[in-house]
C-alpha cells in the first residue's frame, strides 16, 4: 500500500470530481454549479439541509439494495457515489454558512 493513501480510494475521488463536473453542467447554472441543491431554499429549506435530504434518499436506496439484493433504476455503485457527493456538497454548503469552521 502506498504511503500516499490507497490508490483505489484516490481514483474514486478523481471519478467523483469528473462526475461532479458533468452533473454541474446538467443541473447547475453558469453562475452556480450547485444551483439545483440551493433550490431547496425556494421552499424554506437551507441548502445544506437540502443536500442532506438527498443524501438520506440515497441511504434508503442503498438500504433497499442490502435488503433485496438489487435495485431497479440505478446501481448500488452509482447510489454510493451519489451519497458521497451529496455529503461533500452538504459540507461545502454548511461551510458557506460558517466559513471559520464553526460546525464541528
Amino acid at each position: 500500500m502506498s504511503e500516499g493513501g490507497d490508490p483505489r480510494y484516490l481514483a474514486l475521488l478523481d471519478e467523483m470530481a469528473a462526475l461532479h463536473r458533468k452533473k454541474a453542467a446538467d443541473y447547475g447554472s453558469d453562475r452556480d454549479p450547485l444551483a439545483n441543491i440551493r433550490a431547496s431554499e425556494d421552499i424554506g429549506i437551507p441548502a445544506h439541509k437540502g443536500a442532506w435530504l438527498r443524501a438520506k434518499d440515497k441511504v434508503k436506496r442503498i438500504d433497499q439494495f442490502y435488503l433485496k439484493g438489487e435495485l431497479q433504476n440505478e446501481s448500488v455503485a452509482d447510489s454510493l457515489m451519489d451519497l458521497a457527493a451529496y455529503c461533500l456538497i452538504g459540507l461545502v454548503l454548511l461551510r458557506e454558512k460558517q466559513p471559520a469552521g464553526g460546525y464541528t
